[in-house]
């Protein structure tokens, strides 16, 4: 069995000498090792634990595989995932893709830093400086068994990934705790644990959005046997463009984006995407048709490659059959720039289905409640308008139309939950708490 991790919950106090040694050791402007707890609240029908993790070097690592620059890769004699800084452009996929939440963005640097196992001691035969740091014995580094993750609490994600942790100990008792608990807690806080679905991804949301109406129009204008408006089509893809720059932190090593095309969901769509663009825009000036159904075709790809960035870090049904993704987006807004009603009506079914069901699930209340209910209003509205003959449907109706596939979008970036142990401790909890009040 390969070397990782051990962990005894038995033995853990919260004590955070484990996070303290990662940094001095590696001189870190994040804290790659945190400490979670559930029921940090100490609900008394509850048992309280206590869980010190970094990242787990998995034998299967997505943020390896996912990186579109290939900044990562796995030291041959340790088996340590690591990062190299000089190749990091910042654009925080990795962190989409790892459910132990092990890459931290360092906003000073722009961008990612993690536990690198400190595999350059462990090759000079010393452990790494959480484990030999643990003042109870908790944390230790060593060969794993065969039962790993025996021990695993119910909430621990995605073990098919094989990280290289193992558990010990009993999870269903209270552990030993320091008194005081909280002298250290505004030290303790994460702030990258606060984080806003719309304000975080803004730049992603204008992106996808501006290129699935690139798509869309590009299309039409085929099916409409014209070329779309040179001026408009350019700055609409200028501008979807330029927005994705703003999600990376270092837009000079932008280029490193398409190295990792083989694995990597995000390389994909970048290197589909200058394709695409290229193209299109070639296309459109030169007005030379069999470019433009090219460009078409290669566009709706790009939408299907979009689409399988956010699988790939989310693979809930929830979001693979959500209404606002690109590609169904694209074709509900070609059948109405293209008056096609039967292709419109049988798309649009599909989306008022999966909105509605999202609307009645009561999972989320107030202002993004509105929104909801806004967006499936619009897509009603505009759709009578449309089934009702007006093949060309006035600037009203056409502004009320795509502000509803914009509001669309933004509910996905809502939706969109990629697997993370922080979401997974909070849900848990919430459920156990619900079932002891039932039992």
């Amino acid at each position: 069995m390969p070397d990782g991790f051990i962990f005894n919950y038995d033995k853990c106090v919260s004590c955070g000498a484990c996070r303290a040694s990662c940094i001095l050791e590696n001189k870190w402007t994040v804290t790659p090792r945190m400490v979670y707890t559930y029921n940090s609240e100490a609900f008394s029908s509850l048992p309280l634990v206590n869980i010190s993790l970094a990242c787990n070097h998995c034998s299967e690592a997505v943020c390896l595989k996912g990186c579109p620059t290939g900044s990562y890769f796995r030291e041959p004699s340790t088996g340590a995932v690591v990062i190299e800084e000089q190749k990091c452009i910042g654009c925080r996929y990795c962190q989409w893709n790892c459910p132990y939440d092990a890459p931290k963005f360092d906003s000073g640097k722009r961008i990612i830093g993690k536990c690198n196992l400190c595999y350059s001691g462990l090759l000079e035969g010393r452990l790494p400086a959480c484990a030999n740091a643990c003042p109870t014995g908790a944390l230790k580094y060593g060969e794993l068994s065969e039962s790993a993750f025996s021990d695993s609490p119910a909430w621990f994600p995605d073990k098919n990934l094989n990280p290289l942790l193992e558990f010990s100990g009993k999870n269903n008792i209270v552990p030993l705790r320091i008194i005081p608990e909280k002298m250290f807690a505004e030290e303790m806080d994460d702030p990258e644990k606060k984080e806003n679905p719309i304000t975080d991804n803004w730049s992603l949301l204008v992106f996808s959005f501006l290129t699935t109406l690139s798509v869309s129009t590009l299309i039409s204008s085929v099916i409409n046997g014209n070329f779309p408006d040179k001026r408009l089509f350019f700055l609409t893809i200028s501008l979807a463009g330029i927005s994705s720059l703003f999600h990376t932190g270092r837009v000079t090593r932008i280029w490193r984006s398409i190295c990792n095309m083989k694995s990597s969901p995000l390389s994909r769509e970048i290197g589909c995407l200058i394709l695409y663009s290229s193209l299109s825009i070639f296309a459109v000036f030169s007005e030379l048709p069999f470019l433009l159904v090219a460009s078409s075709v290669i566009g709706l790809i790009l939408l299907l490659l979009i689409d399988s960035v956010y699988f790939y870090a989310d693979r809930r049904r929830s979001v693979i059959i959500h209404s606002g993704q690109t590609f169904l987006s694209s074709l509900l807004i070609i059948s109405f720039f293209t008056g096609s009603v039967i292709p419109f009506i049988f798309i649009a079914m599909i989306k008022i289905v999966t909105s509605a069901f999202k609307l009645t699930a009561n999972n989320k209340t107030g202002s993004l409640f509105g929104i909801r209910f806004l967006r499936l209003a619009l897509l009603i509205i505009t759709g009578i308008r449309l089934i009702s003959g007006s093949t060309y449907p006035d600037m009203i109706v056409f502004s009320l139309f795509v502000i509803g596939e914009f509001l669309d979008r933004l509910i996905f970036y809502v939706d969109f939950n990629p697997l993370n142990i922080n979401t997974l401790i909070k849900n848990h909890l919430i459920f156990e708490k619900d079932e002891k009040k039932r039992g």
